[in-house]
């Protein structure tokens, strides 16, 4: 489980209906056919910065009137990162993990991982199927970075 402190509460990350629902209003990217959490998950994994805030307002909107501000999480983050580098990675790790072993988007993301799977398959020619390859490889190497138990 993961875990941030903010103003001295102690918040736990949820993966639930209420992180898909606030994944898709606020996080959705209108270029892409990826859902708010596909997005999420994809920049965790990309260790975007922006992630892990998108991630934290999501893992704690089951919180309704309690759940900490965007800005809260932001400054905490921030203090968190400055105070010691070392933090990002395992704020990244804990992050990614709570999606990626979460029983509520276990099929969702057992079809994230076929359709990448296929990916080489839908390539139209010889340098398409490298670099489809290649990204394939590239997801499946940074899964095993942020969850070993995968």
């Amino acid at each position: 489980m993961a875990y941030l402190e903010i103003n001295g509460v102690q918040y736990e990350a949820k993966a639930s209906f209420k992180f898909e629902r606030k994944a898709n209003e606020r996080y959705v990217d209108p270029n892409q056919e990826y859902s708010g959490l596909e997005k999420i998950y994809q920049d965790l994994m990309s260790y975007k910065i922006s992630a892990l805030l998108a991630f934290w307002d999501c893992a704690t909107s089951h919180l309704k009137k309690e759940q900490p501000s965007v800005e809260s999480i932001e400054d905490t983050l921030v203090s968190l990162i400055e105070e010691d580098e070392e933090e990002l990675e395992k704020l990244f790790k804990e992050a990614f993990q709570v999606i990626d072993n979460s029983g509520f988007f276990k099929l969702q993301l057992r079809e994230f991982w076929k359709n990448l799977d296929m990916i080489d398959k839908l390539a139209k020619d010889e340098e398409e199927k490298e670099q489809a390859l290649l990204a394939k490889e590239m997801f499946l190497d940074k899964r095993k970075e942020l969850n070993p138990s995968r």
